[in-house]
């Protein structure tokens, strides 16, 4: 069985496409150092952005999101479990 491998860049197109579609947010407010608290995003709407990565990659987060501050952030806490997954 091949492991799925997704790259970084991958993860932040998947992730500007939830943000651009489903929170309308503009792209080009999506810096990798962007605050995800600046983006004018409720708690409920970023476990919306949660619950649409895991699904998209089968993976799970922690319950403790604390850590997670920027987009660049929810890149590499996305890639790290897809790659613990794999």
């Amino acid at each position: 069985m091949s492991k799925e491998v997704v790259n970084k860049d991958e993860i932040k197109t998947f992730l500007t496409e939830i943000f651009t579609k489903e929170k309308n947010i503009p792209a080009e407010k999506l810096t990798a150092e962007q605050a995800l608290k600046d983006l004018d995003i409720d708690s409920f709407g970023f476990l919306e952005v949660i619950f649409s990565i895991e699904h998209q990659y089968n993976i799970s987060f922690p319950k403790n999101y604390e850590h997670i501050v920027t987009v660049q952030d929810l890149v590499n806490v996305t890639h790290d479990l897809i790659a613990a997954k794999n």
